[in-house]
């Protein structure tokens, strides 16, 4: 009972937080001072008549306040459109969505794979200079401006070693998506969760057997994961340790030394109580990682929902401003609320 009212405290609370974030980025965009259709049509197009229309049509004739609620609205049943394409920005955000969880997917692999040996390795050689280089590095990773190094990345592996490809994302055919449709609609449940997963075009590749898509994905795919994914893994290093250093320092960990006990059994013991806050950073931080790829597939040219989001920011594009707020603001809200399951689970000590 006590998971379940946690539970349902939290679904409460969804609303108001997604309300929140959505009416401060409003705000925020509107007190520009600029007039935003224009922004949206651009100089070539400045019929007084079409200007007029558009206005009216998504309300900025009205206050702010009936201008956010008219967004708001259109978005939740799906009917807002972009202005600058004339497509249902919720399509655009749906169709771009999978290209930006494979890219974070990417990007965890790396952090985890190179975060976590790290740590573990600072913590067992306490004040070496394996210690001291696994501080530096968390120290660079945080100060680095993300834009810098994924250009020098760039330079280096596209240009000089030319150990990725960066032309386009590759995509499954069309026999196979029509193969996981027939997966949603035949198999209850299950299907559907196939489905859904095969969105991501690496795990529909490899649900349908073209292993070319799958290898031509990481050939592309490595280096902006790459490069999004080591900026985070000096921090998520520095967390490991110093949660392996608390673990490693507690009375129980402490008695078992004393009971004598090998170091290999002390450090899995260690390894087992220290990871449990890890749990907690490495959700959050792929929600990170899905929200804040926007300067990634802008560099990188990745036709994700970063990159659309980016091209709506530069043009004031309220809808699409609007819609990619909703997006982060669940994906959030949502990867907390998982993280704070798995951790109960992992650790029975915590009580809601």
């Amino acid at each position: 009972m006590g998971l379940a009212s946690f539970l349902a405290r939290r679904v409460v609370t969804f609303v108001p937080s997604v309300i929140g974030a959505l009416l401060i980025t409003y705000l925020i965009a509107y007190v520009i001072p600029t007039d935003p259709v224009r922004a949206w049509v651009g100089e070539k197009l400045l019929n007084p008549e079409t200007l007029e229309q558009l206005r009216k049509e998504y309300k900025f004739d009205a206050p702010w306040y009936e201008q956010f609620g008219f967004l708001v609205y259109q978005l939740v049943t799906g009917r807002l459109k972009d202005p600058t394409r004339g497509e249902l920005v919720v399509k655009q955000v749906t169709d771009r969505f999978p290209i930006t969880v494979e890219l974070a997917i990417f990007a965890f692999a790396f952090t985890v794979l190179i975060g976590i040996p790290l740590g573990i390795i600072a913590a067992a050689k306490r004040d070496s200079f394996a210690d001291l280089f696994v501080r530096v590095f968390a120290l660079v990773g945080s100060s680095i401006p993300g834009f810098v190094l994924y250009y020098f990345l760039i330079l280096l592996f596209y240009v000089q070693v030319k150990a990725s490809l960066m032309a386009g994302v590759p995509i499954f055919s069309r026999s196979c998506a029509l193969m996981l449709e027939g997966l949603r609609e035949g198999v209850p449940v299950i299907g559907y969760v196939a489905w859904a997963l095969g969105q991501v075009p690496i795990f529909g590749a490899l649900m349908c057997g073209e292993m070319n898509v799958v290898s031509s994905t990481f050939a592309r795919m490595w280096l902006p994961g790459f490069a999004l994914g080591v900026l985070s893994a000096g921090f998520l290093a520095r967390v490991v340790r110093n949660s392996l250093l608390d673990a490693l320092s507690s009375d129980s960990i402490l008695f078992a030394r004393a009971r004598g006990l090998s170091d290999m059994r002390v450090w899995r013991h260690a390894l087992k109580n220290g990871f449990a806050p890890i749990v907690t950073i490495l959700g959050l931080h792929f929600a990170g990682l899905l929200t804040g790829a926007i300067i990634a597939e802008t560099v990188f040219n990745i036709p994700g929902v970063g990159r659309y989001i980016y091209q709506g920011i530069s043009r004031l594009n309220f809808p699409v401003i609007i819609a990619g707020t909703f997006l982060f603001s669940l994906v959030y809200i949502v990867m907390n609320l998982v993280v704070d399951i798995v951790y109960a689970l992992i650790d029975p000590r915590v009580r809601y």
